[in-house]
């Protein structure tokens, strides 16, 4: 196998787990059953196609079993090549996997267009990151190889090898062969001199394994760190003070925050428009972190999640009083005064 399969194999893997962590990112409540949040995310945060997700609903021509004339769903999307005065596309262009492809007015009602973050940018180094933890995986690979002490045992003829190779097997078997006497050495024909070796391993190399170790590990932690994880290292060279981990978390949740709140404007258009009720939010190990950073930092909400509590809570206190006064719910009433 050659090393770019292996990296490439490599790559595969670290991606895989990578994914994983950003896709888990976010919980969404209340989603039609058409919409799958993994597709949220994977629109939004792989870079391939265009890290653009559409919001639109099918008609009777894009219908399929399970997804009736009507259904909300979400596609990849890129913009029309027509530039509003900021140059950006004014049209978005949404493609089914199955094949259907619907253009939309960018500012009309059938369609959102939702970005992941504040740049309106996809998570680029999660194909780099992988490469870089892929290309130190060979190298601790080749390291582990050339550490082996494997000596090369040099033989003049064929009986001398093969006396050599049943040798190793004999005490692979637990049978170890001892050469005591000069008859037998010289039966080996090398007479009173002993069989001579070379080695072409390096077993100080190993040394080299734990800074390379350790290298994997801390971009695998800076990459965890820039998405809001504050990870201890496993394998330390200095040891890191309670204070100096807690002043990273407030840093690492600046990109998840701007996630966060590209989302929470794409849903507030989705429910707008196509009059649904979806609900985003970090998840549990994300809210834990800003727990943790309100907590030690003593400010009350760092992404407006406790305010849109306020404000649920308020309107809810309002409706209540509505129907303490007139005795009727009030979505009636407004209907009776419309009338």
């Amino acid at each position: 196998m050659s090393d770019l399969n292996i990296i490439d194999g490599y790559k595969k893997i670290h991606e895989q787990e990578l994914l994983t962590l950003h896709y888990s990112m976010f919980e969404y409540k209340n989603l039609p059953g058409t919409v799958d949040p993994l597709y949220i995310e994977q629109y939004l945060q792989n870079p391939e196609p265009d890290s653009y997700c559409g919001w639109w609903r099918l008609n009777e021509s894009e219908t399929s079993p399970g997804f009736p004339a009507g259904s909300l769903i979400v596609t990849p999307a890129t913009l029309t090549t027509e530039l509003n005065p900021y140059g950006e596309g004014s049209g978005v262009i949404c493609i089914t996997r199955n094949g259907h492809s619907r253009t939309f007015d960018r500012y009309g009602d059938e369609v959102v267009l939702g970005f992941n973050s504040i740049l309106h940018t996809p998570c680029d180094d999660i194909k780099i990151d992988s490469l870089t933890l892929a290309e130190i995986d060979l190298s601790i690979m080749y390291l582990i190889r050339y550490t082996r002490l494997y000596p090369i045992f040099k033989a003049a003829d064929e009986k001398t090898r093969e006396k050599i190779i049943t040798a190793f097997k004999n005490m692979e078997l637990g049978v170890p062969l001892t050469i005591i006497d000069k008859p037998l050495l010289e039966d080996l024909g090398i007479e009173s001199q002993s069989i001579q070796t070379e080695t072409l391993t390096n077993p100080e190399l190993s040394k080299t394994i734990q800074f390379t170790a350790k290298l994997r590990e801390d971009i695998k932690r800076w990459h965890y760190t820039k998405y809001g994880q504050t990870i201890n290292a496993t394998t330390k060279l200095a040891q890191e003070t309670v204070d100096e981990v807690n002043s990273s978390v407030s840093s690492s949740l600046i990109i998840p925050l701007s996630m966060l709140a590209a989302r929470r404007k794409m849903i507030e258009e989705v429910n707008a428009k196509f009059g649904t009720d979806i609900q985003v939010d970090f998840s549990g190990a994300w809210r834990a972190e800003v727990t943790r950073y309100e907590n030690n930092s003593g400010e009350p909400s760092i992404d407006g999640t406790e305010d849109q509590e306020e404000a649920a809570a308020e309107n809810e206190e309002v409706t209540a009083d509505e129907e303490n006064e007139t005795g009727r719910d009030p979505e009636e009433s407004n209907a009776g005064e419309s009338v």
